[in-house]
Parts: C-alpha cells; sequence; structure tokens
C-alpha cells in the first residue's frame, strides 16, 4: 500500500469516525433539550390529529409521525408534528382525538414533549373485550380486527397468548 493510498483509508477512516462522533453529540444534546422541556416547559394541552406510523423501527418499536393540535393557555391553538416512538406518552390506546397533556419550550413553540393523557385510561373496556367467550365478539372487518390485533400485540397491550387466541377465533371467523 502506497502513501496515497494509506492516506485515502485513513481519511476515510476520520471521516467516519468524526461523523458518529458528531451524530452521538447530536443525540446528547436532543435528549438535554427534551429533558430541558420536560423540567421547564410551559404546561399546555394537545389533541392528537393524525397518527401515521412509518416504516422506521427503533429497538422493535414503530416509529409514528404525529399531528397535534396545540394549547397553550393564553395563545391560539397551532400544529405540530411530531416524529417518535408514542411508547414514552404513557397511552394505552392510541387514537386520533386522543386528549394529551404536553409541555412546550418557552422559546420554540414547535419542541412539543408529550407528558401522558390528559385524562387517565381505563383498560377494562379492552380486557373485558379481550375476555369475552369464542364467538361473541362483532362481526366486523377481520383483516382490520387482525391489524388491530397485531397493532395491540406489537404495543405491548396484551400478551402472546391473548394474541394467539384471538387471531385464531377472527380466522375461524373467515
Amino acid at each position: 500500500m502506497n502513501a496515497v493510498e494509506r492516506i485515502i483509508l485513513f481519511g476515510s477512516w476520520g471521516l467516519f469516525i468524526a461523523g458518529g462522533v458528531a451524530f452521538v453529540l447530536w443525540l446528547a444534546a436532543s435528549a438535554r433539550k427534551t429533558q430541558q422541556v420536560r423540567e421547564h416547559g410551559l404546561p399546555a394541552e394537545a389533541t392528537l390529529l393524525r397518527l401515521e406510523p412509518t416504516s422506521m423501527l427503533i429497538n422493535k418499536v414503530r416509529v409514528y409521525n404525529s399531528l397535534l393540535q396545540v394549547r397553550v393557555p393564553g395563545r391560539p391553538p397551532y400544529e405540530v408534528w411530531l416524529n417518535g416512538r408514542t411508547h414514552d406518552w404513557n397511552v394505552q390506546v392510541l387514537e386520533p382525538g386522543l386528549d394529551l397533556k404536553v409541555k412546550v419550550a418557552p422559546d420554540d413553540p414547535n419542541r412539543v414533549v408529550v407528558m401522558g393523557p390528559l385524562i387517565p385510561q381505563n383498560m377494562s373496556n379492552l380486557t373485558r373485550l379481550l375476555q369475552q367467550p369464542e364467538g361473541s365478539l362483532p362481526t366486523a372487518d377481520p383483516v382490520k380486527a387482525l391489524k388491530d390485533l397485531q397493532r395491540m400485540a406489537h404495543e405491548g397491550l396484551i400478551t402472546d397468548e391473548e394474541f394467539e387466541r384471538k387471531k385464531a377465533e377472527i380466522l375461524a371467523r373467515l
């Protein structure tokens, strides 16, 4: 290997390492800003208007694009798109129309951190649905029912056994 090849090789590795370090520093700064908003942000409310799953997974958890209508006291409502994992929101059932507690950065109204649901969610309806005997489920679209069931399993709302049992019931209706 001649000197020029070594320079190119080491330069490439240097750029790769510098890029990795810059990315880690960016992640740390973003996490620090999020924590500052959690601690010192303006309390507000938001309504989930749209929830679009992306094809990206982080640690096997789906990343979503979420459109929120944010309402800060004394200011007109506005819309903000968030991109991230919704498992941090402490929400059991996630659907448009859900009202959320949020905090907004005082210096950047587009930096919003979801703190959780405005009204604690009651899981008794979901538990009742899962405990219904076979054949007593509503005759909804089985494809949609399977998708909803898979989403609930992926988000950890139901166990693997509950998923398999309900999947078998839905497939038996076909």
